[in-house]
């Protein structure tokens, strides 16, 4: 899976995830048609209210005369279907971005009777790689821990099963593990056949995390080394535009900011052309390029990059991860308080902070509570700023005690 950071200055906070999985056929009988982008697209519904609208938009009902039958026929189930059927289903689903029905898919599909340990590994990885895109990094991590232990007990650990833990590693800030973890994996991909783009991916995750350890110089190097293997090859159009977010990262911080900026359009557009306008792995360049115009002090720019990827993101009245809504929220605040806007700051933050408490397994989302604390003692609001800081110590304290005994199991 390609990741992307996003961070302000001097401070790598965390980054999303994007993933390029298989097309699968549509079971139209059991589904309802939704559209995304210029693609047609399948979700499970439970509702007369979900038959109405999509993440992706509205139903068209001269394009979709079956949207007729989920009013009279509901709730629909995934009854009948087999595994395979789901798995197509929810890869489908997670490429639209559509991560909550993806989940829902690939639950379900855990859930057949008679599935084989190679089929529930593959299946337990897209579900990890789904939560992961979700910012549900515990439940990533189990689901991804579970797959590499099945394939280690029926033959091997895969570079894939290696990469995708080495990923959840990354992003609960774990560094020394996700190295060592990521380069194993990219040992077992060099060493194997294996897909270009899996090695590009595990390259990509090596270099984020060398990134947070502030090795700039490491970290370049990687995502170069990325690049260098696309190049040519018809996984470049996907996988690249993630790849030059990321140098655009290190650029900007360091202060070589025209680079940083050139890099990052040029991922946006990318990302725009193969996903589409509304995705929301879209968003994770957004907010990059509004750091980027905030510290040169193009306040108008990056406020219109964050209010875009919020405005993605609530799409429908509907948020597909939480984690990116707060990320946004946050990027937001911090412009504003740069140009001295105290009391949007605030708004944003408080609104970021809300769903940073929904949660605060994430440590990312333990950073939201701590920079409204600061804002808070900024404004005199000492007493909520020290009860605001001691909740997002003790989130610390647990995600600590949680990783700890998952270690000992």
């Amino acid at each position: 899976m390609m990741i992307t950071p996003f961070w302000e200055p001097s401070q790598f906070h965390e980054f999303g995830c994007r993933l390029k999985q298989g097309h699968g056929k549509a079971i139209v009988a059991t589904v309802v048609p939704t559209e995304t982008r210029d693609r047609a697209s399948v979700r499970l519904t439970r509702n007369v209210r979900e038959c109405l609208q999509s993440p992706g938009g509205f139903i068209r009902l001269k394009m979709h005369p079956l949207w007729l039958l989920c009013l009279v026929w509901l709730p629909i189930s995934a009854a009948g279907q087999t595994p395979t059927d789901l798995r197509e289903l929810g890869q489908r689903e997670h490429l639209a971005g559509h991560y909550a029905q993806a989940e829902s898919y690939f639950r379900t599909a855990m859930g057949a009777t008679h599935l084989d340990d190679a089929d529930l590994a593959e299946i337990l990885s897209d579900l990890g790689r789904v939560l992961l895109d979700e910012g549900q990094l515990s439940e990533a991590e189990d689901a991804l821990a579970k797959s590499l232990a099945i394939e280690k007990r029926i033959g091997h650990a895969t570079a894939a099963g290696l990469g995708n833990l080495g990923t959840v590693y990354s992003a609960e800030r774990r560094d020394g593990e996700a190295i060592a973890l990521l380069n194993r994996a990219l040992k077992v991909a060099q060493t194997s056949p294996t897909s270009l783009e899996l090695s590009v991916e595990i390259l990509n995750s090596l270099g984020v995390t060398y990134f947070r350890q502030r090795r700039f110089k490491k970290s370049e190097q990687l995502f170069q080394q990325a690049l260098q293997t696309l190049a040519g090859t018809s996984a470049f159009e996907f996988n690249a535009g993630s790849i030059l977010n990321n140098l655009g990262v290190v650029y900007c911080e360091q202060r070589k900011y025209p680079l940083a900026e050139e890099f990052m359009t040029k991922s946006i557009k990318l990302t725009t052309a193969h996903l589409g306008p509304a995705h929301p792995a879209l968003t994770d360049m957004l907010n990059s390029l509004g750091v980027v115009y905030a510290n040169i002090g193009r306040y108008a720019d990056a406020e219109a990059q964050f209010q875009h990827a919020i405005a993605i993101l609530g799409q429908s009245g509907r948020i597909e991860s939480d984690v990116r809504m707060a990320r946004s929220l946050k990027g937001l605040a911090d412009t504003y308080i740069k140009s001295g806007r105290t009391p949007e700051a605030a708004i944003a933050l408080e609104r970021a902070v809300l769903i940073a408490r929904r949660n605060l397994r994430h440590p990312e989302m333990v950073d939201i509570l701590e920079a409204y604390s600061r804002l808070l003692v900024h404004v005199g609001k000492q007493r909520e700023a020290k009860e605001l800081r001691s909740e997002a110590e003790r989130a610390r304290v647990t995600m600590a005690i949680t990783v700890r005994a998952y270690d000992r199991n």
